[in-house]
């Protein structure tokens, strides 16, 4: 069973000195150690909600990798790492202001790779200087729920001009494909330089970091419940079928690992990529392949490992599993996702 959380006597006065991550959730633990004395008596039940104080912060190392199949032929592998920092900027009883920064050479090293892609480079270094990119600054709700990214529009705007750059580049070397090539990237452009794409898609880690928030739930037996995922193209949402599983919980050290299993829903996926092609103006007659026989099938298993008091992730996976099978191309492509806490020492 899920339920809403609800907050109990929720701190938002105090800051915390922090030597070490583990000192920082000792401190934390016995801070509230009452509190959880009072919410956990029920020890069939959890509740996920953020107990965060302004000056907090965390490190974490990120790791994005993907891979891409064409008719069982691995045609593309790429992968990156970061360090960022996530820092409790604001704290009201309905709201906390977050900042995830990048902490290492994230943006150095994107500037280096678009400049060698793109042929003007002093275009490049304006964009990039114009909004800071190493930092994003959201909000949630007082539970820990994600709600927004608040600097978005600075953001959008260089990730607009960057990808319209792109296109100028492509233009230049193929200038015979100038409309279709318009025609195919507008969309594109749209998207990611778009509030919602920019959450959902550019920046989606945030998505991971915040998911169990917000709840209380049964850690008894599994629990299944419908999702409504983000149409990034706008409209009806996407559904899918979920099922969340406690795998391990330890109430003496507020821990828990929780297993997340989703088939999202096939039809949707076709309707929503069938909508893009639309709007690419992309004509199947003249492809080899076409959707209407098409099979689709997007599968997600994330694992979370949390101390849920007072709400910091030791550890994230997220995995997707996309297959699409048509008449005479099969594509796969998994996706995975990997934030780790990085313990001071």
């Amino acid at each position: 069973m899920l339920t809403h959380a609800t907050t109990h006597g929720r701190d938002h006065c105090g800051t915390f000195d922090q030597k070490s991550m583990k000192q920082k959730i000792t401190l934390l633990l016995s801070l509230f150690f009452s509190l959880a004395i009072y919410s956990q008596i029920d020890s069939t039940k959890i509740a996920f909600i953020a107990y965060w104080s302004i000056g907090d912060d965390y490190d974490f190392k990120v790791s994005k990798v993907k891979r891409e199949w064409k008719n069982d032929v691995l045609t593309k592998k790429d992968s990156s790492q970061y360090i960022a920092n996530f820092k409790v900027l604001d704290s009201t009883e309905e709201s906390y202001k977050i900042q995830w920064t990048y902490k290492n050479n994230i943006v150095s090293t994107f500037q280096e790779k678009a400049e060698k892609i793109f042929e003007d480079k002093e275009a490049v270094n304006q964009i990039l200087k114009k909004n800071d990119l190493s930092k994003v600054i959201y909000k949630t709700n007082e539970l820990g729920e994600f709600i927004e990214i608040l600097n978005w529009k600075e953001l959008g705007e260089s990730t607009k001009l960057l990808l319209q750059e792109m296109l100028n580049n492509f233009e230049k070397k193929n200038p015979e494909k100038v409309n279709e090539l318009r025609n195919a990237m507008n969309p594109i452009i749209d998207i990611y330089s778009s509030k919602q794409g920019l959450e959902q898609l550019a920046i989606k880690e945030l998505q991971y970091f915040h998911s169990p928030f917000g709840l209380e739930y049964d850690i008894t037996e599994p629990i299944e419940y419908k999702q409504e995922l983000p149409n990034v193209l706008g409209g009806e949402p996407i559904l899918a079928d979920a099922t969340l599983t406690f795998e391990e919980v330890d109430f003496e050290n507020s821990f828990c690992s929780l297993k997340e299993e989703t088939v999202i829903n096939p039809d949707d996926t076709k309707r929503v990529v069938q909508e893009l092609f639309t709007r690419m103006k992309i004509d199947e007659s003249k492809t080899d392949n076409t959707f209407d026989n098409a099979v689709f099938d997007i599968t997600d298993l994330n694992y979370y490992q949390y101390y849920f008091y007072p709400g910091v992730p030791h550890y994230i996976y997220g995995g997707r599993k996309f297959v699409l099978k048509m008449e005479k191309t099969d594509i796969e492509k998994i996706e995975e996702l990997y934030i780790e806490l990085i313990y001071d020492e």
